[in-house]
């Protein structure tokens, strides 16, 4: 129970917690060791796709190189949309977004692959002057490929052009992302995903690992609304005003053509890490399209009750199109209610979760935020932590949220 705040470590920010004792957290003592010694930091699973959580991963690997960031592969927008649909194969742009901000940009030539890797094509113009931009980067003489390490840029090329030979002429370069490019041409290479990661990993030295959480290029979301209707597809549910989620499930077409829910399984690797880790966190993003998909995978929620360890989840500080009625409570129970769904022998909610990090904001909706109501937390066996985690409107302090969550480990 949080008993009060005080502004103990030097000035920064603490909440007196009661854990298996009264605890004020963060521990700084023990962040400051980790950020010493990032190499011995502690082994920790972070749920999460989209952008919400890249501040957070950026930060993490200061204190820690034992992290592993567990993404769903449902995105259905943009440049992924139309690479799962030429190639047949899962959506790289959450997984080259999170590479990246796991990539230690001290290493040499970092910074200039995390550069290239965020360029796009040009939004408009015709398919030939399109092809015309994208030759430029095949060319060791591009101003963007110069800069990088000739063992790093003769990979990525390799890639690049491997994507340019495969794909047909009706493909839409339009607003291309150059590294969505290179991941495709390497999974067409390499043949899986996983191969695809390890390799990027050690180009892009990444602190930390990343997993899809499950295998399968024809997985999509529905949504179902309280007021009857459904809709079909993660960029639908994220870009269109909708009445409040009432479920969400996994679908994919059958052989007829039909929409039909499936339970894809959980990769196995996702399943030894959430067992190896020292804590395992729902963090902050797009709750029921980058968050809640990768709970209903089957198998996650059975992988979470079986550990001991701390199981945090990191609430959003406002709500957006997806969440306009939820408070923190909600949130809570939404989220075990999808690891019940995917656990063959559902528990408690306290099997899924221990605790929730909060801003202290209380439980005013006031500049959009999400109601932390306390007592109703506490009321479902949760633990409330709240801490001042709001740098700026809507933007959580990583800094912050990583002290907390090292602190739990």
């Amino acid at each position: 129970m949080i008993r009060r705040r005080d502004t103990g470590g030097h000035g920064r920010p603490v909440a007196q917690v009661r854990l298996n004792h009264p605890t004020s957290l963060p521990v700084y003592p023990k962040v400051d060791h980790y950020r010493r010694h990032p190499m011995e930091g502690p082994t920790m699973v972070l749920m999460s796709g989209g952008s919400g959580a890249r501040g957070l991963a950026q930060t993490l690997i200061q204190y820690t190189h034992n992290s592993t960031h567990v993404l769903p592969m449902f995105d259905d927008g943009g440049s992924s949309r139309v690479l799962r649909e030429h190639f047949k194969m899962p959506p790289p742009g959450d997984l080259r977004n999170r590479l990246m901000a796991l990539s230690d940009m001290s290493q040499r030539g970092n910074p200039e692959v995390g550069r290239l890797f965020r360029t796009r094509l040009k939004e408009s113009g015709t398919p030939q002057q399109l092809q015309a931009e994208l030759d430029t980067y095949l060319s060791e003489s591009h101003p963007r490929m110069e800069l990088i390490e000739p063992r790093y840029r003769r990979i990525i090329i390799k890639h690049l052009q491997r994507f340019n030979e495969h794909k047909l002429p009706s493909f839409d370069l339009r607003n291309g992302n150059i590294g969505n490019f290179v991941i495709a041409g390497a999974y067409l290479t390499l043949g899986d995903l996983e191969s695809v990661i390890f390799e990027f990993s050690a180009l892009a030295a990444v602190r930390g690992e990343v997993l899809p959480v499950c295998s399968g290029a024809n997985y999509h979301l529905k949504a179902e609304f309280q007021n009857g209707s459904e809709m079909i597809g993660q960029s639908q549910i994220t870009s269109t005003p909708h009445p409040p989620i009432k479920r969400l499930a996994i679908v994919e077409r059958d052989q007829a053509g039909e929409w039909c829910e499936v339970r894809p399984a959980l990769n196995p690797l996702v399943s030894r890490a959430v067992e190896d880790a020292q804590l395992i966190a729902c963090t902050m993003g797009s709750f029921y399209t980058s968050l809640l998909p990768i709970l209903l995978v089957d198998g996650m929620g059975a992988a979470v009750r079986r550990s001991s360890r701390p199981k945090v989840l990191v609430a959003n500080l406002v709500r957006d199109e997806e969440t306009m009625s939820m408070t923190v409570s909600k949130m809570v129970s939404e989220v075990c209610r999808a690891l019940r769904t995917s656990d063959d022998q559902p528990g408690r909610v306290s099997d899924y979760l221990h605790y929730v990090l909060v801003n202290e904001h209380g439980s005013s909706d006031a500049d959009g935020h999400v109601p932390v109501d306390v007592d109703r937390v506490r009321d479902v066996g949760v633990e409330p932590i709240a801490l001042p985690l709001e740098r700026a409107p809507g933007v959580h302090d990583p800094e912050l949220v990583a002290a907390a969550l090292l602190s739990l480990c």
